[in-house]
């Protein structure tokens, strides 16, 4: 600490006398030393490690854009693409997504390897999000099953298929109606009558406003009365449970999932196909029993709006061979998944039929609530303004009586303590809300951020100024190449 001492005797004999006095409303024209190097030291010992601990919170949730990019005119790709799964690691579109990659991989269909990254949260939606806000470059795609139309036809979000440009569609699973093997329910028919007879006490286990939901909802559909009762489950491994466990009644699962849990005790009652499947040719359709219902789970793949037609061509061809490859068709075969492939006017085609039936289906409404982030976002934002007026304004002139004077020296840095601790709280928040609503780039605003916190929390020395300036410059760079070239985290 005593190098620090030297500094600020050294920085601090550049201060007006004057400024100083007013800044703390001191009729004593000496600068205050002890109070200048208490600011000091609280600068370098607890702002930094503080804003770093705010910095990593706050990238662990932000909404964020991407900043990959590429010269014009190159071969593509000229680095790594990173195709977002937005579920978590080991489920069913996680697997098939690193099927693909290690089949390009390997056999060296693009320049230089995809990457999978994980984005889970919110049904899918987060990991969709991240990709729509994404620069239109080809480096960042997702891989999103038919929960891309559910998602925004059941409201969870406001944008679907339209919001992206569809690369290609690979692959396709049939979805089942399956209760535990002690349900009373022998038959589609069956449980439907029961459904009609006693709507919203049959509880339907699915993962709301995706395709497991809308199964049910197609079921409703086929049957005056019927109202399943839905319950928020999870992935296929929950919805077992909550049937094997008796908390549930009924759910709907993928084939691959069906013959997985069958060992343990799942009944199929229906599959919902066209046809019967060869791995399940006990199960009946719900066609055959009556009932018009086909639902199945194609994988598509997606680029923000905007790629360029030539990028999307080079990875639909990649995924192309890709499925073609022994390798892949094997694997699939495997998870009970039909290895088609579309592109083109084929896949336009065939995602203008899914968003009909899937419109088509009613959803019920849902109590519409306040948008309150937007609402705790503007009345930060007026605070803040206020604060920041009340400080240069109310606290900038020596002259103002509205105020109590403080008595001593140590009442006058407690209450400047409070006031800027204020300030860089206000801050703070409204740092994290302008990156979570990508109004302004990573580096512009975390170099602002940087800055005022700076002024709040040290002496206000021209030197001091330029140390600042100069910290937080290095720090929003060497903290912007960290997060992204090295932990591959995209930022605004």
């Amino acid at each position: 600490m005593e190098g620090l001492n030297r500094f600020w005797q050294a920085s601090h004999s550049t201060m007006s006398p004057t400024v100083n006095s007013s800044r703390f409303h001191s009729t004593d024209r000496r600068p205050n030393r002890n109070s200048g190097r208490d600011l000091l030291k609280t600068t370098v010992v607890v702002g930094l490690p503080f804003f770093l601990v705010i910095h990593v919170l706050l990238l662990s949730g932000c909404s964020e854009n991407a900043l990959s990019s590429a010269a014009d005119g190159r071969e593509f790709p000229q680095k790594a693409i990173k195709v977002i799964v937005p579920f978590s690691a080991g489920g069913g579109s996680d697997t098939f997504a690193r099927i693909i990659q290690q089949a390009i991989d390997e056999q060296e269909l693009l320049p230089n390897p995809i990457v999978v990254i994980n984005v889970p949260g919110a049904g899918g939606t987060i990991g969709s999000r991240r990709t729509k806000n994404a620069r239109p470059d080809g480096y960042t795609i997702m891989q999103l099953h038919d929960g891309i139309l559910t998602s925004k036809y059941s409201g969870i979000v406001h944008y679907g298929p339209e919001a992206f440009t569809p690369i290609a569609a690979t692959g396709e699973s049939i979805m089942i109606i399956g209760v535990g093997e002690n349900s009373p329910y022998q038959s589609l028919q069956e449980l439907m009558k029961d459904v009609a007879d006693r709507p919203d006490e049959v509880v339907f286990a699915s993962n709301i406003g995706a395709p497991s939901q809308y199964a049910g909802l197609m079921l409703e559909k086929t049957t005056p009365g019927a109202r399943f009762r839905y319950s928020q489950t999870g992935d296929g491994a929950k919805r077992f449970a909550g049937l094997h466990g008796g908390h549930t009644d009924v759910s709907a699962f993928s084939l691959a999932e069906y013959i997985q849990f069958r060992p343990s005790g799942l009944k199929a009652l229906a599959l919902l196909g066209k046809s019967r499947h060869p791995e399940a040719r006990d199960v009946p359709t719900a066609l055959e029993q009556g009932f018009d219902v086909v639902s199945t789970n194609m994988i598509f793949w997606w680029a923000p709006i905007g790629t360029p037609p030539e990028r999307i061509a080079v990875i639909s061809e990649a995924l192309e061979r890709a499925m073609q490859s022994d390798q892949v068709r094997e694997r699939l075969a495997q998870l009970k998944t039909d290895p088609v492939f579309l592109s083109g006017s084929e896949l336009e085609e065939e995602l203008k039929t899914r968003s009909e039936l899937i419109a088509s289906v009613s959803v019920r409404p849902t109590l519409e609530l306040p948008d309150f982030p937007r609402w705790i976002a503007g009345a930060v934002a007026v605070f803040a303004v206020l604060a920041l007026t009340f400080n240069t304004v109310g606290f900038g002139r020596s002259g103002d009586q509205s105020l109590p004077e403080p008595s001593n020296d140590s009442t006058r840095t407690d209450f400047v303590s409070w006031r800027n601790a204020t300030l860089t709280l206000l801050t703070t928040v409204v740092y994290v809300i302008v990156l979570s609503m990508n109004a302004i780039g990573y580096i512009p605003c975390t170099l602002a951020f940087m800055i005022f916190v700076g002024l709040c929390l040290s002496p206000t020395t021209r030197r001091m100024l330029v140390m600042n300036g100069v910290l937080a410059l290095i720090l929003s760079v060497s903290l912007h190449l960290v997060f992204t070239r090295i932990f591959v985290i995209d930022l605004p």
